[in-house]
This record gives structure tokens, C-alpha cells and sequence, in this order.
């Protein structure tokens, strides 16, 4: 479900939205404001986890397929000249 590398960031984030979310709650008066800086710590926490997903991928074996370690669809092949590292035509995958 989440990278193991990603471990420690997440437990570590997740404590310390936890703490916000107290320190937060308990200092901050004002419900509108208390309201928006839940919801601000909420969507950081999201995209922590989201950031360090590992979702299921389902592999087909058949030998003329092409796999590739991300999500996504492949939008343009395309020749194009490369001047900074190999100053050759080179084909772009995007």
C-alpha cells in the first residue's frame, strides 16, 4: 500500500498532524480559522501518503508488451535533437 521507504516520513508526519491538530484545537479560538488549519493539516498529511503510494500492478506476460513503473498514458513518441549530454537525435517518450 506504501512504500517502505517512505516509513519513517510518513509516521513522522503523521505524529506531527496529530500534534497540529491538537495544538490547534486547543489554541485557536476563532472556528473559522480553526476550520481552515484542520483542513490545511488534513490536505498536507494527504499528500504525504499519496506521495509514497504503492498500488497494485497487475503484469501481463506477454513477450511483445513494454513495461514501465509508472501511471499514466504515453501521450507523443517523437525524434528530437538533443544538444546537452548526448548532441544527437534521440527519441522522446512523453
Amino acid at each position: 500500500m506504501f512504500h517502505k521507504e517512505g516509513a519513517k516520513i510518513i509516521l513522522g508526519s503523521v505524529f506531527v498532524a496529530v500534534l497540529l491538530c491538537l495544538v490547534i484545537d486547543h489554541f485557536i479560538l476563532i472556528q473559522w480559522l480553526r476550520s481552515v488549519l484542520l483542513i490545511a493539516v488534513l490536505i498536507f498529511l494527504v499528500l504525504i501518503l499519496q506521495f509514497f503510494r504503492n498500488p497494485k500492478r497487475f503484469v501481463n506476460d506477454e513477450m511483445d508488451t513494454i513495461l514501465a513503473p509508472v501511471d499514466g498514458k504515453v501521450v507523443v513518441i517523437e525524434e528530437v535533437y538533443e544538444p546537452e549530454y548526448f548532441k544527437d537525435k534521440r527519441l522522446m517518450v512523453s
